[in-house]
């Protein structure tokens, strides 16, 4: 009977704190204006973590902040006014992408933004609505780049935005939810995914550096009516691609060449446009998700998050920020050590990688003296085979041995 009333004490303050704790899960930064806010349907900021600085592209340039001192302030780096999509480094140079329409796109700079001269080829000049949604670098060539364009579509160019080659005449979907990129460890790899005509999932792979290129869509698994997002590739097992959708997300164990609707949702906790996903850099099998959702019936305008600690097979429910803007998109998600970062339109928010997985979890609702032939895992997503004293993880609820 003693056992019994510790249990339920602990179950009835794990409710409370949890209560508690969600409105506190997104800690804001602070930059002071909303430098995410697209400026116009299609345009979408993107950031970038170089050893302990964080980099923002905002509507207003570009923007820095030290993460190795808690207290730093942010500062502006570069492209004073100018609003960046995205940008690519070699040293001191950098080219930048700029939001703009039928007009000037790649701005390159040699010392670090301060200042620059637009070295945008004249294909992408003229089309009063051309415009140019995305900038990839190489994750090991810095000299190899991918643009996506509305009009001409994927180009690749060697020489760090000198010389462009034409890849593929189209991307997929809508421009502001077509992503382009490279597979991290096998260079030979560029995929673009997005949605179909008829909203139909998407994802267009090239092997061969995008000689030839592979369709992989409705027949191989994608739900109709959805999109597929920028995917994530498992640290350690090159053939695992992750990547979230509306409402599901999307699984590959063959290096991409089939792919399944690992869920499909349709209750409120889980449904979202999930834009972004990450594998942890230390624990490979927890997976986080970054998405929105704006105002449509009894939806909330949101941000919210969620992870899955068995390699993105299930997942627990998301944790939600509300928003006071009708849809607060997320514009990207990153990871430094203990530490996700969501940048949306509102503003940048840190988040506890391990608070996020305790508050994602179910509350503590037994006291048990055993875990036996159950996984069991800590509150980081790691597996654990023999467990101590202390709470886990197990059938996705926690338990205190």
């Amino acid at each position: 009977m003693r056992k019994t009333t510790i249990g339920i004490a602990i179950t009835l303050f794990a409710v409370f704190t949890t209560a508690v704790a969600q409105n506190q899960l997104f800690h804001p930064l602070g930059i002071g204006f909303r430098g995410g806010e697209r400026q116009g349907e299609f345009s979408q900021p993107r950031m970038h973590i170089e050893g302990n600085r964080l980099y923002v592209c905002t509507s207003l340039g570009l923007y820095a902040k030290d993460l190795s001192s808690d207290n730093s302030a942010w500062h502006l780096v570069g492209f004073e006014g100018i609003p960046l999509q995205d940008y690519a480094r070699r040293g001191s140079d950098i080219l930048a992408l700029r939001y703009y329409e039928g007009g000037s796109f790649l701005l390159l700079s040699h010392d670090d933004g301060k200042t620059y001269e637009d070295v945008t080829p004249d294909i992408f000049r003229g089309e009063k609505y051309e415009r140019l949604p995305s900038l990839v670098q190489h994750p090991t060539d810095p000299n190899t780049l991918l643009v996506s364009s509305i009009y001409w579509g994927i180009f690749l160019s060697t020489d760090f935005g000198q010389t462009w080659k034409n890849l593929t005449e189209f991307i997929y979907g809508n421009p502001v939810a077509s992503f382009i990129g490279f597979h991290p460890v096998r260079q030979k790899i560029i995929y673009n995914s997005g949605e179909g005509g008829i909203f139909e999932g998407h994802i267009n792979i090239s092997y061969d550096s995008g000689q030839t290129w592979n369709d992989h869509g409705n027949s191989l698994g994608f739900p109709g009516d959805n999109c597929v997002h920028q995917p994530t590739f498992h640290p350690t097992d090159p053939d695992r691609w992750l990547a979230g959708g509306e409402g599901c997300v999307f699984l590959s164990d063959d290096n991409g060449q089939t792919w399944s609707c690992q869920n499909y949702w349709g209750d409120e906790t889980r449904a979202a446009y999930w834009y972004f996903s990450a594998f942890d850099n230390e624990h490979p099998d927890t997976v986080y998700l970054a998405g929105s959702l704006g105002r449509n019936g009894q939806k909330n305008a949101c941000i919210k998050l969620m992870c899955s600690t068995d390699g993105g097979h299930s997942w627990y429910p998301s944790q939600v920020m509300t928003s006071e803007k009708e849809f607060d998109r997320v514009n990207d998600l990153q990871q430094y050590g203990d530490r996700l970062f969501v940048y949306a339109e509102s503003d940048v928010y840190e988040v506890s990688k391990t608070d996020l997985i305790s508050m994602s979890t179910t509350v503590v609702s037994k006291v048990i003296s055993e875990i036996a032939g159950t996984a069991a895992f800590d509150l980081q997503g790691r597996m654990v085979t023999k467990p101590k004293h202390g709470i886990y993880i197990v059938n996705k609820r926690k338990v205190l041995k």
